[in-house]
This record gives structure tokens, sequence and C-alpha cells, in this order.
């Protein structure tokens, strides 16, 4: 998600069994490739894409990263929230990769809703073909879940809803440019009664541009609209340039900055995002 989103999702425990598995027989055939380090897989280096800040990578990775997006709404509510996220992802080889982000939220306005606390966990598993690796194009998929560890009477996350987001990807390299794609499609479930479905579609574009071979400056777009649920309604949309530096040759440790401007239905939302990674 772009902007802290402050509203309850999450999914019934048998359909999240039944997709899990379904989506482990589909990466099976990919799971040919034997991890190698990163360094010395020169095949997986050439499509290996540096990792944009907002829109998620294609590329299954290992690494640590560690987010602060603050977001301030000048609307009537006067919103203004505080994530922190944690972020741990574990490439099993070249094309599969598992990762958990853990957010901690603070919403210090309005003043009645002010509210701490950990938020919805996300459990993510991606998966990478290489068939056209030779030339730069990096197809995948996969299927994200927020778990209900989040608190429905802070209003942050929830304490029962889960949320089931598959999605399909893309990524083009060739030089120093790099783009990068992304679908998602959410649905709610083990709803109580009274609450209504939410679903929504939501598009993520990167556009990746290096400058120096330290430094890396980025232009991406977020697009989501909620189709069914009580957001139902117009797109809300962001553009959010932003700039990565490498302070080492070896490229394992990155610390990047990115502003995240709303138009439209969010043009009074605004956020700041710093991000650090570490890649093993």
């Amino acid at each position: 998600m772009l902007f802290p989103d402050v509203s309850a999702s999450e999914l019934c425990s048998a359909c999240s069994s039944r997709s899990l598995l379904v989506v482990f027989a589909l990466m099976l055939p990919l799971t040919g490739l034997k991890a190698q380090e990163h360094d010395d897989d020169h095949d997986h280096d050439h499509l290996h894409f540096s990792h944009p800040m907002v829109t998620e990578s294609p590329s299954p990775d290992t690494k640590i990263r560690l987010d602060y997006l603050g977001t301030r709404v000048s609307d009537p509510t006067d919103l203004r929230e505080h994530v922190v996220r944690l972020e741990g992802e574990y490439a099993f080889n070249h094309t599969v990769s598992v990762a958990v982000v853990t957010p901690f939220v603070w919403r210090t306005a309005p003043q009645t809703a002010r509210a701490s606390g950990l938020g919805d966990i996300e459990v993510s598993l991606k998966a990478a073909s290489l068939m056209f690796g030779d030339r730069g194009l990096l197809l995948g998929g996969g299927l994200s879940s927020s778990l209900p560890t989040g608190n429905d009477l802070k209003g942050i996350g929830s304490g029962h809803i889960v949320e089931l987001e598959p999605f399909v990807d893309l990524g083009y390299k060739r030089n120093a440019f790099e783009f990068v794609g992304f679908a998602r499609a959410s649905s709610t479930f083990r709803r109580r009664a009274g609450e209504e479905a939410e679903r929504a579609l939501a598009f993520d574009f990167s556009a990746l541009y290096q400058v120096r071979s330290r430094l890396e400056a980025l232009v991406e777009l977020t697009t989501e609209r909620a189709l069914v649920g009580p957001d139902a309604g117009p797109p809300r949309t962001s553009i959010a340039p932003g700039l990565k530096v490498y302070p080492f040759p070896n490229r394992r440790l990155m610390f990047g900055g990115s502003v995240l401007l709303g138009t439209g239905a969010v043009q009074e939302t605004r956020a700041l995002l710093l991000s650090g990674f570490y890649h093993f």
C-alpha cells in the first residue's frame, strides 16, 4: 500500500491455505536453478533489478529493509501518521522468494484518533521466470496476504480480517535503464456481520536510471481503485520521484528517499519515504 490504510482488511483461513498451496504448485516448475552467491552469478546479475522505493522489485532477493513513512493529509481530517516497517526477504533460489513485512504505526492527529500499535503483518511469495532473461525481460507474479495482527478499535489494521492479494509483474532492463510494472487485485475475508466486502485493483510502475555507479534516480507511479466496499470511488493516484545512494562499491548497502505526491482524489496527501536496504 502506498499510504497507510487504517481500514480493516483480511481473508478466511481455509481460503488462504488453499490459495497458498496453489501458488506453491505454480512455483515448482520455476525452482530448477540452484541458489548461488550474488557476486558470482553472472546470469542472475544482468537480471537483478535495483529495488525501487515504492514499487516492489520483480527479482527475488535476500535482504533486510527498514522504512520510515510519514504521511500528512491536508483536508478537514488533518491526518498525521508515521509508520516504521521492517522487511525481511529470503530467496530460495533465483526464481522464488518469501518476504515478511512488519509495520508499527503512530497516528498523532487528529487528536481524537491518536493511537499507536502493530499493524497487519504482510507475508508474500514471489516467483520470477528467466525464460526471456537474455532479452533483459523478467516476468513473474505471486501472492501477498495481510495477517490480522492489527487493532480494530485503534483503526490500525484489523484483528480479524485477512486480505489476499495476488499479483503479476514484469521488469525490463537495458543498460542503465530499468522499468518495473505490477498489477495487484485484493479481496478481504473473515468479515464479521455487517462488515462490507472490500475489493480493489492497483497498478504500480517504476522507471529508474543509473546516473552514476553509486547514484540512481527514479520516478514511480501508483494508482489504486476500490471496486467494492466503503472506499469505492475514483482511483487514488500518486507520483513519487526519488533518489538512491550506494555508499560502498559492492552495492550491498543502499539508502534512499522518495517524496509521494497525491493527485486527483488524494491531491491533499503528501508523504515522505526513507529507506535503508542491505542485500546478502
